[in-house]
This record gives C-alpha cells, structure tokens and sequence, in this order.
C-alpha cells in the first residue's frame, strides 16, 4: 500500500481531523464518477447487455462489499475443506494479486505449491500450503473455471468474487464485518448495501477481541445471516518448505516480535496478546508486501533477542524463504468459527449438485 493509500484508508475514510474532512470533500466528485460507473455496469449485467459467462461446473464466490481484510481467505478455506469432507471435487480460484502470472496458472494440484509467490501471489501459495486439492490462479476468471474443469473438478470455490459478475455464479456468500461508509475512492466501498440483493447468504464477521458479533445487516432479513469469528489455533512453522503445526501454548509469556503485511493487523496483533506472549516489537509493513533481503537484515538483526518472530501465513509464505534461526519464525494460524456452519454447507451443497446435474441433462441431451 502506497503512503497516500494509507493516508486515505487511515485519515480520510474516517474523516479524522480537519484534513480528513477536507480530502473527504475533494475526492465526493470522484466517488460521485465511480458511483455511476458500479450502476451503469450493473445495470448492463442486469439487462443483458453484458454478457455472463456460465460454466459446467458449479462456482462458489466467497466475497464482500468493501476493500480491505474481512477474512475472505480463510473462510475460502473453510469452505474447501467442508466440501471436500461432503465428496465434492474443489479447486479454489483466485486472480493473483500482486503475481506476475497472467494465463492461467495451477499453483497446486493438491500436493503443495508448484509455483512461486511472484508468480501466483501470496494468497494462492498460501492456500495451496493448506488445502490438499487444485489451486488455481487466472485474471480471466472464466479460463480458470475450464482449467480446474479438465483436472476433474466439480466444485470452484472464487476467493474474492461476488463484483466478477461476468461468472455466473451458484451460490454468493458475502461477508461483512461492520466496515461502512461511502463508496470509492472516499470511503471503503466497492458497492452500496443494495448490491446485497444478489447475495444468496451473508456472513457477519466479528474482528474484535471481545468476540460480541456485530448486528446482521440492516434490511436484509431475507437473505440467511451466519456469525463468524477468527480464532487463533495452532502455530505454524515452515521445515523445507512443508509447514507444520506447533502449539499455540509455545507463545505464552515468550517474548515475541510481530510481523504483519496485511490490511487490518489489528485483530492480528490482539490475538497474539491474548495468549500473553509479551510483544517486544512490531514490524509493520503494507498488504501484500514483498518482503526484500534489506527487510530480512533488519528483522534478523532487530529481533535477536527475542524468543518467537510471530507473523501471519500470508507472510510466512515469502518470509520462509530467508534463513531465520530454526524454529524462531512461526505464524499464527488463524480459523474462522461459524455459527451453524453446517447449514451453511447444505446450503452450499443444494446449490452445487444441482447445478452439476443440470448441466448434466443438458450435455446428455446434445
């Protein structure tokens, strides 16, 4: 994230201060321009005039209506293997932010990583580090669908994809967690709550660390509403590029230092509190962060006196690489707890076989 990024996301959107008020003021005709942009390109999904794409196989959009963290990943991978466990053949789908690749690239066929974060982006090594079936990244999202179509699959699963409409989608699941606000770029949204219309389910996140969850979206008593939080469950650490789990208890009373390139390290930061490790120092870098050998020098000669360098899976897939003392570097993995998860998965489930049934009628009918 760029400093004026921050700036934006930091003093504008909350419109803290003088200045905050001020920008908010002069970026009102942008957001006015993007405002129009978001209904003039729904309106033309909505009447056709754009064309939607609609694939053979049965798409899962995890998704959400502001930028930033509201813990699509994990919940993506919640997902997978809860689908999985029911039979169904997943692949996961993300664009690959922030990776050079551009055609469509399978990151993992269920065997860990074959690609680099440069390639693919952190997020996709990340979810190939953990999920044992195909993980796939394209900026074209339809092309993806084909791919993890000709590996056998029966089920995607899109990592950020509720505003891709030109993929048709089975089932949308959008999460929320109390982020509000104007649209782009004057505030944090990518679309007005009316977009939640096209939800088939909505999931409320609570971020905080008193775990009260925030109220389910105003209006929307139509669409089933289902309670998240993240908890912090084991530790990881990277052996040869495998990663394993540690326990979570290691973190207590060790004097630790942090580690976070993510978009809200906040509840990151709280979690590991509450284990009572004592935080010594905080190394705070932008999402998405590409960590460099400069990066290394400073956290191996700044964290020498510390017990644990604790950061984040998304981090760890690129800090694994530099050569840290064995077994100092560790990441909190984080898992979401969803109220009645399990109806949430029938849901899912009625959706995906028929879809897959349908498009089974019609291929035999050919």
């Amino acid at each position: 994230m760029s400093r004026v990024r921050q700036q934006i996301r930091e003093v504008v959107w909350p419109r803290r201060g003088i200045r905050g008020w001020a920008a908010w003021l002069v970026l009102q005709p942008a957001t006015g321009l993007f405002a129009t942009g978001v209904a003039l390109r729904n309106l033309g999904y909505r009447i056709g005039l754009l064309h939607v794409h609609r694939a053979g196989i049965a798409v899962v959009s995890v998704g959400n209506l502001s930028v930033g963290g509201t813990g699509k990943t994990p919940i993506t991978l919640w997902l997978a293997h809860q689908l999985a466990a029911k039979g169904a053949r997943v692949a996961i789908l993300l664009r690959g932010y922030r990776g050079h690749a551009r055609a469509v690239t399978i990151v993992s066929k269920g065997a860990g990583p074959e690609v680099d974060v440069a390639t693919a982006g952190d997020e996709a090594v990340m979810l190939a580090k953990g999920f044992s079936g195909p993980v796939l990244t394209a900026r074209r999202r339809a092309d993806g669908v084909a791919a993890a179509e000709q590996l056998g699959c029966d089920v995607v699963l899109l990592d950020d994809g509720f505003q891709h409409r030109a993929l048709a989608r089975d089932f949308d699941l959008v999460l929320l967690s109390g982020r509000s606000g104007g649209l782009l770029p004057a505030g944090p949204m990518r679309e007005p709550a009316s977009a939640l219309e096209r939800a088939d389910a909505v999931a409320v996140v609570d971020k905080s660390a008193e775990g009260a969850p925030p109220p389910p979206p105003s209006g929307r008593a139509d669409k089933p509403v289902f309670n998240v939080r993240f908890v912090a469950k084991a530790l990881v650490e990277s052996d040869g590029g495998h990663w394993r789990e540690r326990p979570i208890a290691e973190m207590s009373g060790r004097r630790v230092a942090v580690v976070a390139g993510i978009a809200e390290p906040g509840p990151f930061y709280a979690a590991v509190r509450q284990w009572e490790a004592q935080i010594e120092e905080i190394f705070e870098y932008p999402d998405h962060h590409r960590y460099t050998p400069a990066d290394w020098q400073r956290l191996a000669r700044d964290t020498r006196d510390v017990d644990l360098v604790v950061t984040t899976e998304k981090d760890l897939a690129k800090l694994e690489h530099f050569p840290f003392a064995k077994g100092k570097l560790v990441a909190l993995r984080i898992a979401p707890e969803i109220e009645d998860g399990d109806a949430l998965v029938r849901m899912v489930m009625e959706r995906a076989p028929r879809r897959r049934d349908s498009q089974e009628d019609v291929n035999g009918h050919q």
